[in-house]
């Protein structure tokens, strides 16, 4: 019950199509009533006619009994008469149009009828025609029977105008009901689908104009009460949506600078690090153009190799407050290639500093401190923005240092080729000269030369033994190695050698992590240490060498061979000896100047002192000058 209550009041369509189909029923019910009494209707006329015509047919048959008695008539008409009267008191038409109750009244009387004419009137009239007394008889009863007779026809008329009478009660409560069931539906299309329809166009023109306090009042269960619900609901979100149209379209607008100074920013940067050196000018320009998109206050770029904590500031912004990027805290801006955060305390209050890696196919090549302003943060947006400057930072550091170990290996391989020639020309020549003045000396001797003559030899034998001995050393510098593991594999190798060669220790402190120098400093860094260590072999007699490799301020890098030997001599190089001049040639050529004396506590002291112009720096045009000079 409660469903069909439910259904009822939820659906306007089956209120409506209940009250049609009622309508319909019912028109049905009086179509097949008005059928089925026309039907009986026909069969209960033709029965009154036939009950009419007894009457009739009663009054003929006295006529022909009359008229026995004033002619000589035979009975033939008065039996065709009785015979007649018979037919029609039995007729199907007349029987077929009475009820089927027997003990219906019509049934009764007709009954009665028939049991009078069979035991009375058709006795009498069949007597009357050969007796005349019988026929005044007979004629003295037909009255009283045909007045029965006609009782039964007003019977018959009666009962089929009670059944006119009914059909038309029946129709007209019919019809009143279809009226009222049509008045209904018109009612409830009126109340329940047209009313609220002209309410939903009239909000809508409403809305149409721009006012959405517009509302439908129409709520209900119903399918109408649905459709105004949603419609209602509609006008207040267009309503939510209208109002909040000038703040979504400054937001887009804003979100739309950004993505704009976001690609901007993209843009320069990419063709920054593309079309230009890798520098420390193009990454500080770099990192000024993301400093002024995500507004921090500054930053820092420090590269770094493999997992080694420990890096080396490439560009460091100056007017950041405070320490962000100390040497000793480079494991608080190790961030293991993701971002990572950390509060710093300033004298303005808490600072947050974002470390960003700089990564590469998976490789970590630094990190990129950023500072921020106290009490600030980053959106979703600048942090992802910073990801993608480090990863592309971190793709030219990749590249950079690709560029720079095949610089390396075409210097070496450059290195190599001019050994190969001193080889095959200079010292091929020198050794023949040598050979040739053991065979002079051999025949000054023999022919007991001049002592000045034998005094010439012995200079030049000595001087061509001293040039061989010095392009010896040189062939020896020139075939070593600074490979792919850089300058601290080459100074192990070197060190390995010396010690191996004349058995004093030598103590290394490097603080470089190998990316500070470029391919051609690392080379004559290499080569300078190798010159000390080789004259502390020859002369120093010392017992513990130590060797130091210092970053100082403004990317200076000092290189520092101390011995405990017996000191140099204050005098400088002996005749024929030129190792300490190589190595002041080769601090100049590094910008650098290297000091070479006595230190306190007894031994030697060199110590070399210069500006390295890192993997990183624009000083690519200066390296073959450099090669050149080293060359020659």
């Amino acid at each position: 019950m409660n469903f069909l209550q439910r259904l009822w009041t939820q659906s306007i369509l089956l209120r409506v199509s209940l009250v049609l189909g009622v309508v319909t029923l019912l028109a049905l019910t009086v179509i097949l009533v008005a059928t089925v009494f026309t039907e009986q209707s026909t069969g209960k006329a033709s029965a009154i006619n036939v009950a009419g015509s007894l009457r009739m047919q009663s009054y003929a048959l006295a006529t022909r009994i009359a008229d026995m008695g004033i002619g000589a008539q035979d009975g033939t008409a008065v039996r065709l008469a009785i015979e007649e009267f018979e037919r029609r008191l039995h007729s199907p038409r007349l029987l077929d149009g009475l009820p089927g109750d027997e003990a219906d009244p019509l049934r009764v009387a007709h009954a009665r009828i028939a049991e009078r004419w069979r035991a009375e009137i058709r006795a009498h009239a069949e007597a009357a025609i050969a007796d005349a007394r019988q026929r005044t008889a007979f004629l003295a009863e037909v009255d009283g029977f045909v007045a029965e007779v006609n009782r039964f026809v007003e019977a018959l008329e009666a009962d089929l105008e009670s059944r006119i009478q009914w059909l038309r009660v029946w129709l007209g409560v019919a019809f009143f009901v279809i009226v009222v069931l049509v008045i209904t539906a018109i009612f409830l299309l009126h109340v329940e689908v047209f009313q609220p329809l002209s309410d939903l166009l009239r909000s809508a023109r409403a809305v149409r104009t721009g006012s959405f306090r517009a509302r439908v009042s129409s709520t209900g269960p119903d399918e109408m009460g649905q459709l105004g619900q949603a419609f209602n609901t509609m006008v207040e979100q267009l309503a939510r949506l209208y109002g909040s149209l000038e703040r979504q379209v400054a937001e887009k607008t804003a979100d739309l600078e950004r993505k704009n100074r976001s690609l901007a920013l993209l843009y320069e940067t990419t063709r920054g690090l593309s079309e230009k050196p890798l520098d420390t000018a193009t990454l500080a320009t770099v990192l000024e153009n993301l400093k002024r998109v995500l507004g921090v206050e500054g930053g820092v770029i420090c590269v770094h190799r493999g997992d080694v904590q420990r890096g080396f500031p490439l560009v460091r912004d100056e007017a950041v407050p405070g320490d962000l990027c100390a040497p000793d805290r480079c494991a608080d801006c190790h961030s293991h290639g993701k971002l990572a955060w950390r509060l710093e305390s300033t004298e303005r209050g808490e600072r947050r500093v974002v470390s960003v890696p700089l990564i590469d196919s998976g490789t970590s090549y630094g990190v990129m401190p950023l500072a921020l302003a106290p009490g600030k943060g980053l959106e979703p947006w600048q942090l992802e923005l910073a990801e993608t400057i480090g990863r592309h930072i971190g793709a030219a550091l990749a590249a950079a240092e690709r560029r720079e170990e095949h610089q390396r290996l075409a210097l070496l391989e450059e290195r190599s080729a001019i050994a190969r020639e001193l080889h095959d020309s200079l010292a091929q020549s020198l050794s023949y000269t040598k050979i040739q003045l053991m065979r002079l000396s051999t025949l000054i001797e023999g022919r007991a030369g001049r002592p000045e003559a034998q005094q010439v030899l012995t200079e030049l034998r000595e001087g061509v033994a001293s040039a061989y001995r010095q392009l010896r050393e040189l062939l020896t510098t020139f075939r070593l190695k600074a490979g792919g593991d850089g300058l601290a594999a080459a100074l192990r190798e070197t060190v390995a050698e010396f010690e191996r060669h004349s058995g004093v220790r030598v103590a290394v402190e490097d603080e470089l992590i190998g990316i500070e120098l470029s391919a051609n400093e690392q080379i004559h860094v290499l080569q300078i240490v190798r010159e000390a260590l080789t004259n502390v072999e020859k002369h120093a007699r010392a017992r513990h060498v130590t060797l130091k490799l210092q970053r100082e301020e403004n990317r200076a890098i000092c290189v520092t061979i101390d011995d405990d030997g017996v000191g140099i001599d204050p005098r400088g190089s002996p005749r024929h000896h030129f190792g300490l001049a190589i190595m002041r040639d080769r601090a100049a050529l590094l910008g650098g100047r290297i000091e070479i004396g006595r230190r306190e506590g007894g031994g030697t002291r060199v110590q070399l002192r210069f500006v390295a112009a890192t993997a990183f720096a624009a000083s690519a045009a200066k390296e073959p000058a450099r090669s050149s000079v080293e060359a020659n």
